[in-house]
């Protein structure tokens, strides 16, 4: 008797919400929407507006979610980006319309079912959408940009003809990091959290630095050779000679003498000259070039560089010792030789009166007291060549030895 009684509350309960319901719906149709009531139990966002009316519910959302002015700030500076700037709108009065309508669609029994279903405890939330232009967020950021960034300043060596350095100091860079800032922006704008921020900043380091060129204060290695300058040959060498000279060598990098010099070719001043092409002399572009790697390979030995590669010439060469030249074609052999030390070495070319020079500069810490021993063995027609590099501490007492190279000659 008890479960029958509380069925009938129950149907008399939904009957008297399906009338009230059809009351309601028919009153819609004469009703002004200003005045009328969202239904109960929806909610726009986090927010109950249940019960308001359009105006009312308005007032209450603008409250936590109105379209505030974002505030971006560097050291003592602010800028700001305000709503207008941006065409920020969190579309509340389309959420609101939304709400609203959730139960007043064209679909009589879905607003009834709808009802019903708030009228037990059910809900229904309608989300913001927030919309902005992104070019013109993108201007503004660019803008701030200009103002914050510093072109990062990489420290300058320059070595004279007479020794001496000329240097300039390194300079950090400042870069805003626009992705981040972007970043967070959308994000303020997609949860409708507008909170003032500090601007992202990138701090770019110098790949030199002001440390590296002032620890450049000595000779680690040196070696000339002689030529006759009144010839293409000699022209070359002076090309050459220049192309690959004030070249900074930072720790564990590698040089190239062919990545420094370019192509042999007229268009980068280079003259027809005598040079061994299959054994034999003949007239071709940039004869002269492997006496300026020559003289190069003979500093970076005594400098301690490590040699990363090198050829010997098909004949010994006349302005180098037998194992120490160093033959050069470019597109095919090479001289490259590694910056072993923690600080950066520069290699320094002179051309003139006759001589080529060059001069491997370094940190006096790296300095090591070095000699070259070269011995030599004949097989049949052939000169065999082994190079060795010998170290010496401060007595001149042997540290270590090193085979540099084995080379294999002609004989003229």
């Amino acid at each position: 008797m008890l479960k029958f009684t509380r069925y009938r509350l129950k149907l008399m309960l939904i009957i008297s919400l399906l009338l009230g319901s059809f009351l309601m719906l028919g009153m819609q149709k004469t009703a002004s929407s200003k005045d009328e009531k969202i239904f109960k139990n929806i909610f726009i966002q986090d927010i109950d507006i249940g019960g308001l009316n359009l105006s009312e519910a308005k007032l209450k959302v603008n409250q936590v979610y109105e379209p505030k002015t974002i505030e971006l700030k560097y050291n003592d500076k602010v800028w700001r980006i305000y709503p207008k700037d941006i065409d920020l709108d969190f579309n509340v009065d389309n959420s609101l319309e939304k709400a609203y309508k959730y139960t007043r669609s064209e679909d009589n029994l879905d607003n009834i079912k709808r009802i019903v279903n708030l009228s037990f405890a059910g809900t229904y939330e309608v989300n913001l959408h927030s919309s902005y232009d992104e070019v013109k967020l993108t201007e503004i950021i660019d803008k701030i940009s200009e103002e914050i960034d510093v072109q990062v300043q990489e420290a300058t060596l320059e070595i004279k003809d007479s020794g001496e350095i000329v240097r300039t100091p390194s300079k950090e860079g400042i870069e805003l990091d626009v992705v981040k800032l972007k970043e967070e922006i959308y994000n303020m704008l997609a949860e409708k959290q507008i909170k003032n921020t500090d601007l992202p900043i990138n701090i770019i380091k110098p790949t030199i630095t002001t440390e590296d060129v002032n620890s450049i204060d000595t000779i680690l290695g040196q070696y000339s050779t002689g030529f006759n300058d009144h010839t293409s040959r000699g022209s070359n060498i002076h090309v050459a000679g220049k192309s690959s000279s004030d070249r900074l060598v930072m720790p564990m990098d590698t040089f190239s003498y062919n990545k420094s010099t370019g192509a042999r070719t007229w268009s980068n001043g280079y003259k027809s000259a005598k040079v061994i092409v299959g054994g034999r002399y003949v007239n071709g572009e940039g004869g002269g070039v492997c006496q300026v790697s020559t003289t190069i390979y003979n500093a970076a030995l005594l400098a301690g560089m490590e040699i990363e590669e090198v050829h010997n010439h098909t004949y010994p060469s006349r302005y180098a010792p037998k194992g120490r030249d160093a033959a050069v074609s470019y597109g095919y052999t090479d001289l490259k030789f590694k910056n072993p030390y923690s600080h950066p070495v520069y290699i320094k070319n002179i051309v003139n009166n006759g001589a080529v020079t060059s001069k491997i500069y370094g940190c006096s810490q790296d300095r090591e007291r070095i000699y070259l021993k070269c011995e030599e063995k004949y097989e049949k027609e052939k000169i065999m060549v082994k190079t060795y590099r010998i170290y010496l501490d401060e007595e001149n007492n042997k540290i270590r030895e090193e085979l540099i190279s084995n080379n294999k000659y002609k004989m003229k």
